[in-house]
């Protein structure tokens, strides 16, 4: 019922009979999940609208993972007439992708290879850091869809984005960490006439393209030191999900393809 969930399950060798619609990414798949799915095609839906239970039920599933299902409340009693649903500990991705990991990989049988999955990324991760100690020590902030208001940033390190770059070396910046929660928690919404307060050794931010331009139009924003001197991320929609909610496999391929951005940015 989610693209992670779909992740995890193919990370343990289990492909799905369907998942749902990735509406930023070519085909409507990640491009870590691909090489993953091999000959198998799975049916897309879109759960943009709420879960298609007519859609779920037709593809006859033995089990429905739903471990970051935003519409779950709404939809878990007619998903669990059709199989056993795995669903979150507390709400949508606020479990940790390892939680989730061993959730899924218990109800599949493969709690063992969960195990080392597990492992693997977690010393991945490690390895990366110790391959660029020029991100130790560095401050960040991350901007999420930036609008005429201002911009939220992420000011918490329980956020899933945040673990990963801090796992990395990085460090949130002090300053936004003690601002307060906006109407989303773990968010904090500053006004442009505050952008100031913003900057940091790195600058990474996600929006849609719109919301981006939005915030690079604004002077306050891009007189910002860390946007001048070129330490300004503004992240593709796969590159931000791939950290917000985070897998195994979407962790590896961040490793990857985020990690040199960083490194480059952290130079500047």
């Amino acid at each position: 019922m989610d693209w992670t969930s779909a992740d995890i399950a193919l990370s343990l060798g289990v492909a799905p009979v369907g998942m749902a619609k990735v509406a930023t990414a070519d085909g409507g798949i990640e491009p870590w999940t691909k090489p993953l799915l091999g000959a198998n095609s799975p049916k897309l839906f879109s759960v943009d609208s709420g879960d298609p239970i007519d859609q779920v039920a037709a593809l006859k599933p033995d089990l429905i993972l739903a471990t970051k299902d935003y519409n779950l409340g709404e939809s878990y009693q007619q998903l669990s007439q059709i199989a056993p649903v795995v669903t979150y500990a507390k709400a949508p991705n606020s479990d940790s992708w390892q939680d989730a990991t061993r959730g899924i990989a218990k109800a599949l049988g493969k709690s063992a290879q969960a195990d080392q999955t597990i492992a693997k990324t977690t010393a991945d991760i490690a390895a990366a850091k110790k391959t660029h100690p020029e991100l130790a020590g560095k401050t960040y902030n991350f901007l999420v869809t930036p609008q005429a208001a201002g911009v939220h940033a992420v000011n918490s390190t329980a956020d899933v984005s945040a673990q990963f770059l801090d796992q990395l070396g990085l460090s949130l910046s002090p300053a936004v960490r003690s601002m307060p929660d906006s109407s989303i928690p773990g968010r904090t919404l500053v006004s442009w006439e505050n952008v100031s307060k913003l900057d940091a050794n790195l600058l990474l931010a996600t929006g849609s393209p719109s919301s981006l331009k939005l915030a690079q139009a604004t002077p306050g924003f891009t007189d910002l030191p860390a946007v001048k001197r070129g330490a300004y991320l503004p992240l593709q929609p796969a590159l931000a999900q791939a950290i917000a909610f985070p897998s195994s496999v979407s962790l590896e391929w961040a490793l990857g393809q985020l990690t040199p951005k960083l490194s480059d940015a952290s130079r500047k």
